[in-house]
């Protein structure tokens, strides 16, 4: 039953070891009796007198207060006797927030926030197991604190007194967004955007109100990508309100699209990017481009331009600053033991587990399933650990908000840590602490691979924010993989400081080898009573282009020059009379004439249709289907890089793998063409076979009615590396980023060496094939065809240009659609 205080606030202050109460006195109440108790054990109390309806405040002192902390939730409870018989009982704990200019702050320490997300249909889902609410929302937040966890944003929503009860029992901290949510992807938010009035003034005092006693609520925040906060009035006043109603709290408008000179939040949340934190963007949290999107609030200009110039103003953050809807890669679902569960649970399996079945029993997938979902899984979780650790590295940031813990059983991409039963979803929660925790160790890796006798400098870095983790420490090292023991440390490095700093620099000198190596890094931090570490996957590879034994083939590639590393690879003959072994990068007449008279042809697949989003291209007269690939995972609904499996097969025995897509492949998968065999004239069993995304672009979906399930643009059975024989002659296919030979990239150099051996030795032996007449007609046809066209969203990911999707992105992409895909007789 509701206590007759609808106003209490219960208002701890740790630096005076008091706690200050404030009431109105109900009708009949002249005067209270009051208690502070610890458990069963009282630690303050006294008496009050009041009038009815009259403002009653009294101080409390808690003598040595024990404080609330997301590690020690420790409550106290406040005991009112008003008199009449009624008797009001109100937990609350001691704690306090703030922020400085670059930290948020817990109880007078750095912290550093680690949130998930939750809320929006699209980051929820049911109590499926039909547990009590409380045990419901008490389940996830001890998954959420187990991965390493401390905060729950709650999206669009606020979550019900049941979530308090655990957050605050348990130990977590809460973000509300007290404006209502306008429907699916938020159709109206433009015009709301546009109001003066966000949000009903009465519902947002109402909700303080009825939140501040919560030990565990940190934020109060208007809404989700509200656009240009700054410029309107109603904010600041709403700033205004929640400060005066309650000053113990951070205040926020709009996680991410606010103005970067804002001056009443205590802290703000930026997008910092769609990119991919590895490679060119390795650090993307560095960047701060976000806030010259959506300028300034003051009218102060952020950037001038003129003929043959451009003058960007250097913005700095004036608060702690979060990232924003980090990591949401997503994942194939492993629909098996999702299906279990909800028959086990007596609920209706969602109906996509089905639709997904029928669409990979057509696309010929069933036998490789399995493969797909832990392709998926391991690329899911590189992007998670690159992500987070990029983050955590970042001197601009101060948190992060990961989307997202748990999936919804609505959508078919997985993008949770946690199923939508909150458990598991065959990611150990350990492993994830290794870089999710209070303290971590972090490498500065651009890159991961590297050619033997180079010498590589990797700066160590500590994120420290453990409260127990003080004195000194030793710091150890190890570098092990095949033919490869490197190990070292140093002693008395000290762990005083918090927030993120140095720790030391690695120099390490790579020894030469014979043979590529997969190698493992592990840093180690050892405290009394405490062991820190992480771990990096690095590749080794034998810088030895005259090893390759010489070869007279018949070279014509656009974008390679073989000869500059491997001038023993002197081409010989024409294309109409090549020698036995023909190595090209498309598809033409000549090339099927010399399959049809048994020559043996290595196709580097690239061409420039593929990239027909960045400069119009001719169509290929023989069009081997492909998409432009980028070595990032799908984030939201944007691109289709799930991974990838790969088939023991010889023509990688120079290219260390474990049978699914590493980093050691990320320049070869950046920039490439990667295959589509969905109608290919024979089933092939690609030896480095692509996993695509479950479902489309959504935006598409709802703009346009679409069904979510589309055989040509989800699930598609992608190709990196296959071989067939072709009549007498044989082909082996990459669509493989290769241009790296140019410039001797360890990883380019290593894929093609090993292809080189492999289509020149006895085991060339394709056990799938087709006629050439057959594999001529196909490609003619698809030729005469559409090019490949992603759809809006992926688009954006394939350019790889933009932090975010601009307003002259989404023209151009709508008009590259709608240009005509063929030229009439085009070809004859």
């Amino acid at each position: 039953m509701q206590h007759p205080l609808t106003d209490l606030f219960v208002r701890p202050d740790i630096d005076a070891s008091t706690v200050r109460v404030t009431f109105t006195a109900p009708d009949g109440c002249t005067g209270a009796a009051w208690a502070v108790r610890d458990g069963d054990r009282p630690a303050a109390e006294g008496e009050v007198t009041t009038r009815p309806g009259e403002l009653v405040a009294f101080e409390a002192p808690i003598a040595d207060p024990k404080l609330w902390h997301v590690d020690s939730p420790h409550l106290y409870t406040l005991t009112l006797d008003l008199g009449d018989g009624t008797q009001v009982d109100q937990p609350f704990g001691m704690r306090k927030a703030h922020t400085t200019a670059d930290a948020v702050w817990i109880n007078n320490r750095p912290f550093h926030l680690r949130g998930v997300i939750r809320g929006r249909e699209a980051h929820d889902h049911p109590n499926l197991l039909g547990l009590p609410p409380e045990e419901f929302y008490a389940k996830y937040i001890r998954a959420a604190k187990d991965y390493g966890f401390n905060l729950v944003r709650f999206h669009s929503r606020v979550p019900p007194d049941e979530y308090f009860r655990a957050a605050d029992r348990l130990g977590i901290f809460t973000h509300v967004e007290i404006r209502p949510y306008f429907g699916r992807y938020q159709k109206d938010r433009k015009f709301l955007n546009d109001q003066i009035d966000l949000i009903d003034e009465d519902a947002w005092r109402d909700t303080i109100i009825r939140l501040r006693n919560h030990p565990s609520l940190l934020v109060y925040c208007v809404g989700n990508e509200i656009r240009h906060p700054g410029t309107n009035p109603q904010v600041e006043r709403l700033a205004e309100i929640a400060k005066e109603l309650d000053p113990t709290r951070l205040f926020l408008d709009t996680c991410a699209h606010g103005e970067f000179d804002r001056t009443y939040v205590d802290f703000d949340v930026q997008h910092m990017g769609y990119f991919y934190p590895f490679g060119k963007n390795h650090a993307m949290f560095e960047d701060r481009r976000n806030w010259l999107i959506y300028g300034s609030c003051k009218g102060v200009p952020v950037e001038a331009k003129g003929s043959g110039y451009r003058v960007t103003r250097a913005l700095a953050p004036q608060r702690p600053v979060l990232a924003h809807e980090l990591c949401h890669y997503v994942a194939l679902r492993d629909l098996d033991a999702l299906d279990a569960k909800f028959k086990a649970c007596g609920a209706d399996p969602p109906w996509w587990i089905a639709e997904l079945r029928k669409l990979m029993k057509a696309k010929g997938l069933e036998r490789d399933v399995r493969q797909m979902y832990e392709a998926s899984k391991r690329f899911q979780f590189i992007g998670w650990k690159l992500g987070v650790e990029a983050a955590r590295r970042s001197p601009v940031l101060a948190g992060l908000h990961f989307l997202q813990l748990a999936d919804t059983d609505r959508y078919e991409n997985s993008n949770g840590l946690l199923d939508c039963f909150d458990e598991p979803a065959g990611v150990d929660a350990a492993a994830f602490r290794r870089f999710n925790g209070d303290t971590v160790l972090l490498a500065d890796l651009p890159r991961r691979t590297w050619s033997g006798g180079e010498t590589v400098n990797v700066p160590v870095l500590l994120s420290h924010f453990s409260p127990s983790l003080d004195g000194a420490a030793d710091f150890q090292f190890e570098l092990k993989g095949e033919g490869v023991s490197i190990t070292g440390g140093l002693a008395g490095l000290d762990l005083g400081a918090r927030g993120l700093r140095p720790l030391c620099e690695l120099t390490l000198d790579l020894p030469e080898v014979e043979r590529a190596a997969a190698l493992t890094l592990t840093c180690r931090l050892t405290a009394p009573g405490q062991v820190l570490e992480n771990d990096w996957a690095l590749w080794l590879y034998p810088d030895r282009p005259a090893a390759l034994p010489p070869l007279a083939p018949t070279i014509r590639l656009d974008e390679i020059d073989l000869a500059r590393r491997y001038p023993q690879l002197e081409s010989a003959g024409t294309l109409e009379q090549p020698e036995r072994l023909l190595i090209v990068n498309r598809f033409s007449k000549p090339v099927l004439d010399h399959l049809e008279r048994g020559g043996d042809v290595l196709m580097l697949y690239r061409v420039p249709a593929t990239r027909d989003r960045r400069e119009r291209a001719k169509h290929e007269e023989y069009y081997l289907p492909a998409t432009w690939d980028r070595f990032k995972g799908v984030i939201w609904d944007r691109g289709h890089n799930l991974g990838a499996f790969i088939r023991e097969h010889p023509a990688l025995d120079g290219f260390p793998h474990d049978g699914l897509m590493d980093l050691q492949f990320a320049t070869l998968v950046d920039d490439a063409d990667k295959m589509i065999l969905d109608e290919f004239p024979v089933d092939v069993a690609p030896t480095m076979q692509g996993v695509d995304k479950a479902s489309r672009d959504r935006f598409d979906v709802y703009t346009y009615g679409l069904r979510e399930l589309q055989p040509d643009r989800t699930l598609r059975k992608f190709a990196y590396l296959f071989e067939v024989a072709v009549g007498r002659g044989r082909l082996v296919c990459t669509g493989l980023n290769l241009t790296g030979l140019n410039h001797g990239d360890p990883a380019a150099c290593a894929m093609f060496e090993s292809l080189m051996r492999y289509v020149t030795s006895d085991a060339f032996q394709p056990e799938a094939s087709v006629e050439p007449a057959v594999l001529a007609d196909w490609l003619r046809e698809k030729g005469r065809g559409p090019m490949v066209k992603e759809r809006r969203m992926t688009q954006y990911w394939q350019l790889d240009a933009e932090p975010l999707e601009s307003a002259e992105y989404w023209k151009e992409s709508i008009e590259y659609l709608g240009e005509p895909v063929v030229q009439e007789d085009a070809f004859g």
